[in-house]
């Protein structure tokens, strides 16, 4: 059977029925070209004995994978590959080879038991949703979304009140239209990166609704989706005292090498007459101990006579000295 024919257990068919469920699973096993693989994804639907995911590398019906979920693990037969071309292509399906192993919580169903346990997953499902909600509202971290032109499609409130709007009033605004006017000419760059590379991370300069400007660093990843449009998922983080502290400590940093350079010193071992008090130089040439001084320090010379030296001048006969 080759890719794009219709499953081995068809709607109607199945050993039993599938129910959504967004289940994170690790996948091991090999692709179509003989290497290893270890993938997280998320199931797309779950039952007792089966399950429909997406997100791995391409694989060959009827190849046997290694699933492992908090719950345990278990080898699974790639029973069913979506068709090219439509909106499920890249999905898979599995047939549990190992069916005494429950590792997503279903046990085997069977007719009557089926919407009740709908029931129950799609609660959870609820659940999850609330919670990422919740993640998404309350999060200190600076979250947006917006579409491969820089619209914004949503905006968390620490990201809107950082940048003194609510979070309504920033959703269908272009995102280059909070960036300084500086670097707002490098936009179209970064959207060439995400459509590029999938990513893109770095700093951007940020302008607030009262004129301060902020440094984000960012780390952004695009979100590509069967049925919709693709989109990038925003994360940053305010920088602005950090930079501002990494800014005056290089200042000090440049004020004290200035301050080095200027400073001469004398050190190590010098050659000095021991009669007439005069230094060899680097060149070999001597050199009286004052012009030595001078040139290798800042140091400079205030010429004076010691009491030692005064008292014998004095008892001198022709000595001038005057004091």
């Amino acid at each position: 059977m080759s890719a794009g024919t219709k499953p081995v257990l068809a709607k109607g068919q199945r050993k039993e029925p599938r129910i959504p469920g967004c289940k994170p699973v690790t996948v091991l096993g090999r692709d179509v070209y003989g290497n290893s693989f270890a993938q997280n994804t998320f199931t797309v639907e779950i039952s007792g004995t089966g399950a429909r995911l997406q997100g791995l590398p391409p694989v060959e019906l009827g190849a046997t994978l290694s699933l492992e979920t908090d719950l345990g693990h278990a080898r699974y037969r790639v029973v069913w590959l979506g068709e090219k071309n439509s909106r499920l292509e890249g999905h898979i399906g599995l047939e549990c080879i190992e069916s005494e192993k429950a590792i997503f919580g279903i046990a085997p169903l069977n007719d009557t038991s089926f919407y009740d346990e709908y029931k129950r997953v799609e609660a959870e499902l609820h659940r999850s949703e609330d919670r990422y909600r919740n993640l998404f509202e309350n999060s200190l971290g600076l979250i947006c979304t917006h579409d491969m032109d820089g619209i914004l499609l949503s905006l968390n409130p620490a990201a809107a009140n950082a940048l003194g709007y609510d979070s309504d009033r920033g959703v269908g605004r272009n995102l280059a239209e909070f960036l300084a006017p500086s670097v707002r000419c490098k936009f179209s760059e970064y959207l060439e990166r995400m459509r590029q590379y999938g990513h893109d991370s770095g700093c951007m300069l940020v302008v607030a609704r009262n004129k301060t400007k902020h440094v984000w660093m960012y780390r952004n990843l695009l979100v590509c989706e069967k049925s919709d449009a693709p989109y990038v998922v925003g994360h940053a983080t305010d920088i602005t005292g950090q930079k501002k502290v990494e800014h005056e400590l290089r200042a000090t940093l440049t004020r004290l090498r200035q301050t080095a350079a200027e400073l001469k010193t004398l050190k190590g071992l010098l050659p000095i007459c021991a009669w007439c008090k005069r230094i060899r130089n680097e060149g070999g040439d001597w050199t009286d101990l004052e012009s030595y001084i001078t040139q290798h320090s800042d140091a400079n010379f205030s010429h004076g006579v010691c009491p030692n030296c005064a008292s014998k001048l004095r008892s001198q006969p022709d000595s001038r000295l005057t004091i």
